[in-house]
């Protein structure tokens, strides 16, 4: 129930979907504009149709029935719709970012057609029925979620500089050898004098640093350390599966009393064990887990550091983009393709000594700490916007509430 007056979207907003067009794979040049699908962008184009901030609905897919992503986004700047996305936009008397918060929130159950493949008409679409607040109070409630919504999107644009700063540091030290050619060529040192010194003179003749052996992660990490028992098992778990885990991150997690858990519900995680998904290893379902206290799924090999010192070069070496690429190569068993965990675990490394070990950790572990950091923070508030987004839009929470509650938490 909400305490504002409800208005059907085909009387309040503006709808483009007449202008949208799509283009084949095929028939699509390179080029710096978003191409979007039904839920999200799907390539980048030479062209664009729409220019400004516009809200996209999802009109087929899935995503409809099941929610398990939201289907309405924004769109800003130059982009390309294909027919799978309504274009709408806000009016006088309709916030555009509070169309979107509003879509995302709506009931649309009633609205879906189709047995297969769920479709949203722009007939059904129009008959949606959204709170209409008046706009002062739209632009407060935008204020406020949009607050929320922009520091998540900004730890998610630190945490893609911190990860790349650990990768390329992982790649110049244990890839490229790169303080190893830079005093082969006679180059100046780039590194503290202290780093400088741990790396050896040269290559030998096959390109192998002299005094470093070819190894696996088996030399730093142990596979699948902790497998709950029957007797041991607890009276619930937090289950972390492969959907919900994706390129670095744990997305969603699922808390299952212990009747209810599922089979595969039997690892044991904690706080600086890697896990990689060992089913379609090219999905990315992989994350370095910040906390005790999950169970894992038995389609992930879960490496666990042998030392504190290992745990960046176990992460970062497991979750190479050539070594997914690899695994992935790998990967049998037609329908779900799958690698062994011991084949995860046998990823190549280098077998170095205890300090350079240890500079390494000491030079990455802060990068990958506050990655940890930007992502347990986003998660506080990406549920404090969506516990605040349906009290805020039935009126149950008003904005100067709200705002005094997000003070207090700051």
């Amino acid at each position: 129930m909400s305490i504002y007056p409800v208005c059907p979207l085909g009387e309040i907003v503006e709808n483009f979907d007449a202008q949208r067009r799509p283009v084949k794979s095929s028939e699509r040049r390179p080029g710096p504009y978003p191409y979007y699908g039904a839920q999200g962008v799907v390539d980048h184009v030479d062209g664009f149709l729409f220019d400004g901030e516009f809200v996209l609905v999802a009109e087929d897919g899935e995503n409809l029935r099941s929610r398990s992503q939201p289907i309405a986004l924004l769109a800003r700047g130059r982009f390309w719709v294909n027919n799978h996305a309504h274009i709408l936009r806000g009016t006088r008397s309709l916030d555009t970012r509070f169309l979107f918060y509003a879509i995302n929130q709506a009931d649309i159950a009633g609205y879906v057609t189709g047995s297969t493949i769920p479709k949203l008409s722009q007939g059904s679409l129009n008959r949606i029925q959204i709170p209409c607040p008046p706009i002062d109070e739209q632009r407060g409630i935008v204020a406020i979620l949009g607050a929320l919504d922009d520091k998540i999107d900004l730890n998610r644009r630190m945490n893609e500089t911190l990860e790349a700063m650990a990768r390329a540091i992982f790649k110049d030290w244990f890839v490229e050898f790169g303080p190893i050619r830079a005093k082969m060529d006679g180059r100046p040192p780039y590194l503290a004098p202290d780093l400088w010194a741990l790396f050896p003179d040269r290559l030998d003749d096959e390109g192998k640093p002299k005094g470093w052996a070819q190894g696996s992660l088996h030399q730093y990490a142990t596979l699948n350390a902790e497998t709950w028992t029957q007797s041991a098992y607890p009276e619930s778990v937090e289950y972390v599966d492969l959907s919900g885990t994706k390129w670095g991150y744990v997305q969603e997690t699922s808390v299952f009393s212990r009747q209810e858990a599922p089979s595969r519900a039997q690892r044991i995680l904690r706080a600086g064990d890697t896990i990689v998904g060992t089913v379609r290893p090219g999905n990315g379902s992989f994350a370095l887990i910040g906390r005790d206290g999950f169970t894992g799924s038995t389609g992930f090999a879960a490496l666990r550091p042998k030392s504190q010192f290992c745990r960046e070069l176990v992460y970062l070496a497991a979750t190479a983009e050539d070594n997914i690429e690899r695994l992935a190569h790998l990967a049998d068993g037609g329908a779900y393709p799958a690698v062994r965990p011991d084949v995860v675990a046998n990823t190549e490394v280098w077998h170095v000594n205890e300090a350079t070990l240890r500079a390494f950790h000491h030079l990455t572990a802060p990068l990958l700490d506050q990655f940890l950091h930007h992502h347990k923070e986003s998660r506080t508030l990406a549920a404090t916007r969506d516990l605040l987004l349906p009290k805020l839009m039935s009126g149950e929470v008003r904005v100067r509430d709200a705002e005094n509650l997000l003070g207090a938490v700051a």
